[in-house]
């Protein structure tokens, strides 16, 4: 059987997706596919992919099946103790860069892969120290991987903490991309597999981000931004929280490619 005939059996599924599932399973990348739909196929090419396509439509995501997502032009390592970095959080690292100076302090809280934090020093023009948090050893390690594969190694300080504790310095710029969903939303079969940890945050999804903003003010320099990832609903409950702790904040929500409220950028 060819990869054509193979794929051309699930008509129901889409085809971008199996040809990826292809490549997969022949350790080929896409345009090897594209190329030769003609190949014929092993028997142990096809059990591959059948075994890769079970697991697809169990709902793991494809990028947990390839164990990499691709993430501002960068490509990032993942696994199961990391959040599968998200196309609109590159909404925080763009709105970061166009706030960098030199020898500034800069922090991503939650840091899960990496994918935030490394962008962000891959890209900068400026100087700057870096810190990354997370309470996952097991996550830490794969952004310590990230980073070694993005010659960052040495630009990076990596935190097991739980949000700001233990951390001494104050910073400039602040990112975060914590856990936002509520549990009604944690149903959604596209998530099921991802940490729980990574996404869940009590009734209306802004339990982490309260427990940060009681923390932020004594954390931030003179001059800051912060920048956090948000669920659209919630721009009305995390203004009223974030004014609570910093009322002199000047506070502007940011949309995605949806057209949908996707960051608060806090600045004062």
């Amino acid at each position: 059987m060819s990869i054509k005939e193979l794929v051309s059996k699930y008509k129901n599924i889409d085809i971008n997706e199996l040809e990826q599932l292809m490549a997969l399973a022949l350790h080929k990348n896409i345009a090897y596919i594209y190329k030769n739909p003609d190949k014929l196929l092993s028997r142990s090419n096809i059990l591959t992919f059948k075994k890769l396509l079970n697991k697809r439509l169990a709902n793991y995501s494809l990028a947990y099946l390839q164990k990499y997502k691709d993430f501002f032009n960068l490509k990032f390592i993942v696994n199961k103790h990391t959040l599968i970095p998200r196309p609109d959080s590159e909404l925080l690292v763009a709105e970061a860069l166009k706030n960098t100076s030199n020898n500034q302090n800069i922090i991503d809280i939650g840091t899960g892969s990496g994918a935030l934090i490394l962008s962000l020093a891959k890209n900068n023009k400026h100087t700057a120290n870096y810190v990354a948090t997370d309470i996952s050893v097991k996550a830490l390690d794969i952004a310590k991987t990230n980073a070694r594969k993005l010659n960052l190694k040495n630009k990076i300080k990596f935190v097991k903490t739980n949000l700001l504790n233990n951390i001494d310095n104050k910073f400039d710029i602040v990112m975060a991309n914590l856990p936002y969903l509520t549990s009604a939303q944690m149903q959604e079969s596209s998530i099921k597999k991802e940490p729980r940890t990574a996404l869940a945050s009590g009734k209306d999804g802004l339990d982490h981000y309260r427990k940060l903003l009681k923390q932020l003010p004594k954390y931030l320099n003179k001059k800051y931004l912060v920048l956090l990832e948000i669920d659209p609903g919630q721009d009305k409950v995390i203004k009223k929280e974030i004014l609570n702790n910093l009322p002199q904040a000047n506070i502007k929500f940011v949309k995605d490619l949806a057209n949908n409220i996707r960051v608060v950028k806090i600045t004062n």
